[in-house]
């Protein structure tokens, strides 16, 4: 069973009496693993190393790691300006670490290292707590280092912080501090269970804007302008020495294979672009995000609820400092639960690192992380427990009356932006929809095949272009009336785009007439797919007109085309023919 003690350092004095005591000299000798964790406000190398002598003089086998912070967590609590030192005892895991300095340039090959000595020391390892300095080192890069490793573990922990100076952060192992490393405890042990989870609590507020341009960890460009602009223009905050305090509360938000990420900017240069500790990549599609007090709370509740059922004997938690920011003293009714169920203990960070087969980089989460050896002291319940305890209650019903009434004045700006949003894609749908077939129109296929020639061009991307067109129509409309007509076009244009690809693009381009884009098709797929768009309209059968059949011309992109030379390409191969008997494909070539 893992038990855990909690210190909050005040002097060398006290700390020595903690480590003298008997209950203390007790676990400690009847333990396989002790695991010091030190997380602290300050620095500097020189307020650590008495600390770090002290623990490794009073206890040679513990395993003593830390990080310097942006807020530290103890019994549940947030403290702030403090020291605190989590001593967990393991009664039958092991524990080893890897700790390695890491500069500019270097993040991959280190965190590709680490991980194999990670799965060197033992194959079967049931975690890895994972501490680094994002201020001076790519951290995204390292974790990407570690997953090409294969480490077959959960990995969680956090960037180390210095209370938002934004200038030098610290992690060590023992006597070794690192301003640029990564440090990884490693568990082990057949009945250790780790269970890490993590929520982000942050809603988007903005439209949605693409980064345009990126330098390393810098994006100089949002939507073509420089990035702060956005900041500026939004949030009227200034580029100045209170940038990152004023805008860590407002990350940018974008989705990556399926999750939401935030990333907050720390500092903005001359040229206007943004500084990050995580990575963000260049297409991305983003969005300013705000924290919603009562979904951080709810998914507090959640999580507590799953870690409740997981029945853990220690947890630790590590989360930003952007949601002790926006919390302030609410703070707790995110970390206090916990408490009721283990002893809690961590930090606030920069960035938090949280996965398994996939390693990712977080920001503005909290990654909460349940240790157990042994099964679960109760097993869980279909229906949930009675015993289980409630968050606590805000303390003063007018306390941060102000930080409520702004979270709701952003949920009504959200939901406004939205609404918004939804109407100007009705209105753009509109602007690009034929009214009678649902197919795009003119305008928007005009505009397509500006952009794949755009491609084209270069990238050297092929494409091709088909014309369609209804043949012997005007006896249609003139022998049955408009209306069958209009039924006759409908039942065309299903046809065209339901035979062709989800990449294709099916519009009508005017009259009778129809326009196909084939990205990535040259002449021969060209005339394949006219092919079997001919055949699938002649097998219909239309209501009051029976068969109908149509031509095709086509015309697969060539070096110095632009739209005109390729649609009047297609077009005289349409001509061609109908003048050949209808019912069948051409394509035109150059000199043709």
């Amino acid at each position: 069973m893992i038990q855990h003690r909690t210190h909050v350092f005040a002097d060398l004095d006290g700390l020595q009496a903690e480590l003298s005591s008997e209950a203390f000299t007790r676990l400690a000798e009847s333990s396989t693993a002790l695991l010091v964790q030190i997380y602290s406000a300050e620095t500097d190398r020189a307020h650590m190393r008495p600390i770090v002598s002290l623990i490794a003089d009073r206890l040679p086998r513990a395993t003593v790691v830390g990080a310097s912070t942006v807020g530290e967590i103890a019994h549940g609590r947030l403290l702030t300006h403090h020291t605190v030192i989590g001593f967990t005892f393991f009664a039958s895991s092991e524990l080893t670490v890897v700790a390695m300095a890491c500069h500019g340039g270097d993040e991959r090959a280190v965190g590709a290292e680490m991980g194999r000595r990670i799965r060197q020391w033992r194959a079967d390892a049931a975690g890895v707590l994972l501490l680094a300095t994002p201020l001076s080192i790519d951290a995204a890069a390292l974790l990407e280092g570690m997953e090409s490793a294969a480490i077959g573990c959960r990995v969680f922990g956090g960037g180390a912080g210095d209370y938002a100076a934004m200038a030098r952060s610290l992690v060590f192992a023992g006597s070794e501090f690192f301003d640029q490393g990564a440090v990884a405890v490693v568990f082990a042990g057949g009945g250790l269970s780790i269970e890490p989870r993590t929520y982000l609590g942050w809603r988007p507020l903005s439209r949605p804007m693409r980064i345009t341009r990126v330098d390393g960890m810098r994006v100089q460009t949002i939507d073509e302008r420089p990035a702060f602009e956005v900041y500026q223009r939004y949030l009227n905050i200034a580029n100045d020495d209170q940038f990152f305090l004023n805008a860590l509360e407002f990350p940018l938000l974008l989705e990556r294979d399926g999750e939401l990420l935030a990333r907050v900017p720390i500092a903005a240069d001359e040229s206007g672009a943004l500084q990050f500790v995580a990575d963000v990549r260049a297409g991305e599609v983003v969005r300013l995000g705000y924290g919603d007090l009562d979904l951080i709370v709810q998914d507090a509740k959640a999580l507590h609820r799953s870690m409740t059922r997981f029945s853990p004997q220690a947890v630790f938690l590590y989360t930003c400092g952007c949601r002790r920011f926006l919390m302030q003293e609410d703070v707790e009714l995110e970390t206090l639960p916990f408490e009721t169920l283990a002893p809690t203990f961590g930090f606030y960070t920069y960035g938090e690192f949280f996965g398994a087969a996939r390693l990712t980089l977080l920001n503005s989460t909290m990654v909460a992380v349940g240790l157990r050896e042994g099964p679960p002291a109760r097993q869980a319940s279909a229906q949930p427990s009675q015993t289980e305890p409630a968050p606590p209650a805000l303390r003063d019903p007018y306390a941060n009356k102000h930080a409520r009434i702004i979270a709701r004045l952003l949920r009504f700006i959200g939901t406004v932006t939205a609404e918004l949003e939804a109407s100007n894609r009705e209105i753009t749908k509109l602007s690009i929809t034929d009214r009678l077939t649902q197919l795009v129109n003119r305008i928007r296929l005009d505009q397509m095949l500006d952009e794949q020639v755009e491609l084209a061009r270069r990238y050297g991307t092929p494409f091709a272009v088909i014309l369609v067109d209804v043949d012997h129509f005007k006896q249609v409309n003139d022998l049955h009336g408009h209306l069958v007509g209009d039924e006759v076009l409908i039942r065309i244009a299903h046809a065209l785009r339901d035979h062709t690809r989800k990449v294709d693009v099916v519009g009508r381009w005017g009259g009778e007439e129809f326009l196909v884009i084939a990205p990535n098709a040259g002449v021969e797929e060209a005339a394949r797919l006219a092919d079997k768009l001919r055949a699938a309209i002649e097998r219909l059968v239309m209501p009051g007109v029976g068969h109908r059949t149509c031509s095709f011309g086509g015309a697969a992109y060539e070096r110095g085309d632009d739209p005109t030379t390729l649609v009047s390409r297609a077009d005289a191969a349409l001509y061609a023919a109908k003048a050949a008997g209808r019912n069948r494909v051409e394509i035109g070539t150059r000199g043709a």
